[in-house]
């Protein structure tokens, strides 16, 4: 088993968020108890969540000058004295001056709590690429899930007019000019669905594209080009055409023509008629 493909894949993720079934859940559990690793990148994301909800609501602490500003606010204990001159009577020395004690615990306490609050502050910046990071795999996962879905959507509509008792297949055989080409088109009248598989088709040469048709009592319908990397596994939604007589692909310069090129005919299959 590939652990770090395992733990790349995000279903990691999904089970910290408890978006997994028992038996995803169980599977996941039990790689935990047989790979550190696994176990490991569990803990990480469940600490990486924990912190993205604590600094969720973080406030910005206050500036620097704050302290400055509250020991500004403080009672002056040192008023300034009036100059003496000359003509001043001689006055008794001040008695000796007291520490004040509470004003220094207080602006020690106050340093300490301004820099308490700026390294947290230091340490929740530092740890925001981590949590931008996860924010990032939650959102390509969330991408590849929809994607997975629609892809699943599509294959459900494909199959389901494959099985239709309604749906003709027409296979299309080469021509002259291409005797081991294949394709096949299937073909629902009632429905008013067409799909089309490049059953073999050979790269076509540089600068050209493969076009399909459909031909009906109006001649022959652009359907338009296709793909070049376009393989036997796919089936292509195309064009319904009513009444189609028959369907054909030709070779014809890239980006297609709006008729075809009939010297470049590659395949061509008749519509079989309904039974």
């Amino acid at each position: 088993m590939d652990i770090q493909a395992y733990i790349n894949s995000g279903v990691l993720e999904l089970y910290v968020l408890d978006r997994l079934s028992p038996d995803e859940r169980r599977q996941v559990e039990t790689y935990a108890e047989q790979y550190p690793d696994v176990r490991q990148e569990i803990e990480e994301i469940e600490l990486a969540l924990e912190e993205y909800a604590l600094l969720n609501g973080q406030l910005t602490p206050p500036p620097p000058t704050a302290l400055t500003a509250v020991l500004m606010a403080l009672p002056n204990t040192a008023a300034a004295q009036p100059s003496a001159t000359k003509d001043d009577p001689p006055s008794a020395a001040p008695p000796p001056r007291r520490p004040n004690w509470p004003l220094w615990l207080l602006a020690l306490a106050l340093g300490m709590a301004l820099f308490g609050l700026y390294y947290f502050y230091q340490q929740a910046q530092s740890r925001g690429t981590s949590i931008g990071e996860l924010q990032q795999r939650f959102t390509t996962l969330e991408q590849d899930c929809e994607r997975i879905r629609d892809n699943n959507q599509e294959n459900r509509q494909q199959l389901a007019l494959l099985s239709d008792a309604d749906t003709r297949g027409i296979v299309l055989a080469g021509s002259d000019n291409a005797p081991d080409s294949r394709a096949v088109v299937f073909y629902n009248q009632q429905a008013g669905e067409v799909l089309f598989s490049a059953a073999n088709l050979p790269a076509p040469p540089t600068g050209k594209q493969y076009q399909l048709w459909a031909i009906d009592a109006n001649g022959p319908q652009d359907l338009g080009v296709l793909d070049e990397e376009l393989t036997s596994d796919t089936l292509l939604d195309v064009r319904f055409i009513p009444d189609a007589a028959a369907f054909a692909v030709t070779l014809e310069d890239a980006g297609g023509k709006p008729s075809p090129d009939l010297s470049q005919l590659q395949v061509i299959g008749e519509v079989p008629a309904a039974p």
